[in-house]
């Protein structure tokens, strides 16, 4: 966990904590279930404790009979008092991460480090150098206590237990971020047989990133490899209620203490997953919340969303790609009564202190912007655009040469172009840094192209800018935990943190009116929440685990009147006309019943997991 400290992000260099008693009490005493199948008394079970801090575990491990302990602390500082306190114990003080890969254990247990690498590139980049470990299994936007895991699994014999506490994110991120190691490693090396999600909890007082959860892998044996068996996993979660108003040391305990005993009540869910091992995917999320009950409304959602023989989701039939990137969103965007000036019909730009009024093409390329807070469901606020963005389009210029491109421009857009030289210097040392040609300082960075494979052999560039002023399109917030999507067919330009649905080539025409009311529906909220879709800046998990419904499998006479009635009350709130409460309720109703599942069913499975 991370410690708050002096420095200047407020985090302790070597990513220290200290766990409470009560939650060290509880690992130890839980790994007792995964360890019955040894032949071997405590006592002889050889046990590692990579990060021993004040010693917490030891105490319970000791109590619980394990004596044949090492453990690692690099804090020079605890030296004299662990000694002091456990003469049995055998002491490396040293970093773990440059232990011996040699010596092997049956159980590893504690609570690693944690340390972003985003903030602390240094210490990433000096363990990289020193440690063999490090350097094999670094990627950015990794976490410290990533390299614990792979070096306990390292260490553990075939059949050892390794029970860690960290924080829980690392499960949900996917390809393209610093999983891109950890989980394929865990997945040939290990089973995961449980996952206890403490998220609601308040765990490490002055600590930051408390979405904490445990986890225990047991290592495979050779034949389990080779016979690819598989193991069911285990989940225990907290859940919210009486958690917020008791969430003391006194009554985690007492949570814990119903964790062992197995039960299930109003503060704790236990229960298989239906995800299996084998189901875990290397690159992707592990969506390990999800009771068999869920995955039985989700399979009969999907068969609604089957095309040649497969299900369809979000990536199959959308490109989800950024709005506008500019290269300074407060150049490019400009703002009345900083630098913008409208008067009538008239439009004049700041340019060298002094409002210079622009010709009347230039007004054609400076377009309303908003940000992803204007975006409600099936429209936007279109009062609230945050200024006007200039916007060149460079196939206006159908040459290659670009000084004769940069001419045109200047020719064709003075004021606008002038405007941007007052820039040209800051503008051109962002895109050096960037690794992009600084001569394209007058265009925004990204988001005016997409690329689209016609067919398997042909890539097509198309250009956005039409799309954006009269096409058709569905947007929604680059960080968002709800399915809340906008809908425009008339001008709608966004920034970056705005992702936009733009169809694949290879896909039929896109009904959007019934597109647009099955994605703000109450059926795909709980699809949100069985599926674990998250939005945070990577769109991933959305692209990959939001099944899409074709309008062709709904063939029947009942069926196609529901989806006329859905798609005329979906035009009255993309209109904003009528009781919009009163209309969603009733799309909600017809969805779920051209879906074939109960929302009353949907709705008590949703209060009972989801709201809990």
């Amino acid at each position: 966990m991370v410690l708050k400290n002096n420095n200047k992000r407020g985090y302790n260099l070597i990513g220290q904590i200290f766990t409470p008693e009560y939650i060290a009490k509880f690992m130890v005493k839980n790994i007792s279930n995964f360890i019955t199948t040894y032949n071997k008394s405590y006592q002889d079970l050889k046990v590692l404790e990579p990060s021993v801090g004040e010693g917490i575990f030891l105490k319970s491990l000791i109590q619980n009979n394990f004596l044949d302990i090492t453990a690692y602390e690099m804090d020079k500082n605890l030296k004299n008092t662990l000694l002091k306190n456990y003469p049995q114990v055998r002491f490396v003080f040293e970093n773990f991460l440059g232990s011996d890969l040699n010596e092997k254990f049956d159980i590893i247990i504690g609570n690693p480090p944690y340390l972003g690498q985003n903030y602390n590139a240094d210490v990433f980049q000096n363990y990289t150098k020193k440690f063999p470990i490090c350097k094999k299994y670094f990627v950015g936007n990794m976490d410290l206590f990533y390299y614990f895991i792979h070096l306990g699994i390292l260490k553990l014999k075939p059949g050892g237990i390794l029970s860690f506490i960290t924080t829980n994110y690392w499960l949900t991120k996917s390809k393209k971020t610093g999983i891109k190691l950890l989980k394929p490693h865990i997945l040939e090396e290990c089973f995961l047989l449980q996952y206890i999600d403490l998220s609601n909890m308040t765990l490490f007082k002055g600590a930051e990133g408390q979405h904490n959860c445990i986890f225990i892998l047991r290592k495979k044996t050779d034949l389990e490899k080779q016979r690819s068996v598989n193991k069911p996993i285990q989940v225990i979660q907290i859940t919210k209620n009486g958690i917020s108003s008791n969430n003391n040391e006194m009554f985690n305990t007492l949570i814990f203490k119903e964790v062992l005993l197995g039960n299930d009540n109003r503060s704790i869910r236990n229960y298989r997953s239906a995800i299996t091992n084998n189901d875990l995917k290397p690159d992707r999320s592990w969506n390990l919340l999800y009771p068999e009950e869920i995955k039985e409304i989700i399979d009969d959602i999907e068969k609604s969303c089957i095309v040649n023989g497969k299900i369809s989701y979000l990536k199959d039939r959308f490109i989800v790609r950024n709005g506008i990137i500019f290269i300074k969103d407060n150049i490019f965007i400009l703002n009345e009564g900083k630098n913008l000036k409208i008067e009538k019909q008239d439009v004049y730009i700041k340019i060298n202190n002094i409002f210079v009024k622009i010709l009347n093409i230039e007004k054609e390329r400076l377009k309303k912007i908003y940000k992803s807070k204007s975006i409600k469901p099936y429209s936007y606020k279109e009062g609230d655009h945050t200024g006007y963005g200039i916007y060149f389009n460079k196939n206006e210029f159908n040459g290659a040469n670009i000084e004769e491109r940069n001419r045109f421009f200047e020719e064709k857009y003075p004021n606008l172009i002038q405007y941007l030289k007052q820039y040209k210097t800051e503008l051109q040392n962002i895109l050096v840094n960037a690794k992009e040609n600084p001569n394209d300082y007058f265009f925004p960075r990204r988001g005016t192209f997409i690329r689209r494979n016609e067919n398997d052999s042909n890539e097509t560039l198309i250009d956005l800018e039409p799309f954006y002023e009269k096409g058709r399109k569905i947007f929604f917030k680059y960080i968002s935990n709800e399915n809340i999507f906008g809908y425009s067919n008339s001008s709608y330009f966004a920034t970056s943190d705005t992702y936009f649905l733009w169809p694949r080539f290879n896909q039929k025409s896109i009904d959007y009116t019934f597109m647009i009311a099955y994605l703000n529906s109450n059926l795909v909220r709980f699809l949100f929440n069985a599926k674990n879709i998250r939005i945070k800046r990577s769109k991933t998990k959305l692209e990959y685990d939001l099944p899409i419904p074709f309008i062709e499998n709904f063939t029947s006479e009942k069926d196609c009147k529901k989806i006329s009635l859905i798609k005329k009350l979906t035009k009255q709130l993309v209109q904003s006309s009528g009781n919009r409460k009163e209309i969603q309720v009733r799309i909600d109703k017809l969805i779920f019943d051209l879906f074939k599942v109960k929302e009353k069913e949907i709705n008590l499975l949703f209060n009972f997991f989801y709201n809990c």
